[in-house]
């Protein structure tokens, strides 16, 4: 109690460095823990939960309690269940207990206990995440980040999807059903695979080593059919590969002009990822 006090306090003074962190939870370290896996677990980077903790080194040992961002948006009340919950917010049940991996046993939950309800996006609820689980390390909100490769070289470009990273290899499932848009070789995205979702939005996978089969522009995708697999292709003419680790890049764009907008796919990845 006495470290988890003098960790509060510290907190205090890590607030103007953090300024997301509105409340604190404590967190145990277990086996097999590293700063990078509790921070990306907590949305935050290593730096952050470094500051936060007033830690020097990243090195951790087992029953370690570090002070993580309590990101809870409800509190449990009298006769709750998780269940009812997820009822009354209208959202699957996986996804509340998903969205709460702190719980030890989700059937065991009493008032005052903060836990996160977690909203699903305005559109594709019934997504699907594009790699399995188990397949990819935990992936961060990277989208709007500066880029500085171009063709010409130096320009200074924003990120227009998120990053997953993963072996090269690693199968790569359609997240919706949808009609190919392009397909084939771009200077940025390597071997990608753009597919119209609705009248409105395309998703984008690029950066794949190859595609699992031949596939033509105006071709149907059905949700979690298996498009092709993670790779490092991209910023170069047609073959370059490994100028960045290989990783799935997806992105989602908004098609209602000749200039297709971008759109964060962060909040889907997530709501895909509870949800599996």
């Amino acid at each position: 109690m006495k470290k988890i006090a003098l960790a509060l306090a510290a907190l205090l003074v890590a607030a103007s460095a953090s300024a997301a962190v509105a409340s604190a939870a404590a967190y145990t370290v277990k086996a097999g823990d590293t700063l990078w896996g509790i921070a990306t677990a907590n949305r935050m980077t290593v730096n952050e939960l470094m500051t936060l903790n007033g830690l020097s080194s990243t090195s951790l040992w087992i029953g370690q309690q570090l002070i993580v961002p309590d990101q809870g948006n409800y509190v449990v009340r009298a006769g709750d269940t998780m269940y009812g919950i997820a009822s009354r917010a209208g959202i699957p049940l996986k996804a509340l207990i998903n969205a709460n991996p702190q719980l030890a046993n989700p059937n065991a939950i009493w008032p005052g206990l903060r836990i996160t309800v977690p909203t699903p996006p305005s559109k594709f609820k019934t997504g699907l995440f594009p790699l399995a689980k188990g397949t990819y390390t935990p992936f961060t909100n990277n989208y709007a980040d500066a880029r500085t490769w171009t063709p010409d070289g130096g320009a200074v470009r924003t990120h227009e999807g998120v990053d997953i990273f993963a072996p090269e290899g690693t199968p790569v499932y359609a997240a919706a059903d949808g009609t190919i848009l392009n397909v084939g070789w771009n200077t940025y995205g390597g071997y990608r695979l753009t597919v119209k979702t609705d009248n409105a939005t395309a998703f984008y996978y690029a950066h794949l080593s190859k595609y699992s089969q031949t596939f033509v522009k105006g071709g149907a995708i059905k949700q979690g059919q298996l498009i092709g697999y993670v790779g490092s292709t991209g910023y170069g003419p047609e073959g370059t590969k490994g100028s960045f680790l290989p990783h799935l890049h997806f992105g989602i764009y908004d098609i209602t002009t000749s200039s297709w907008t971008t759109k964060s796919p962060y909040e889907y990845l997530v709501w895909w990822e509870l949800n599996r």
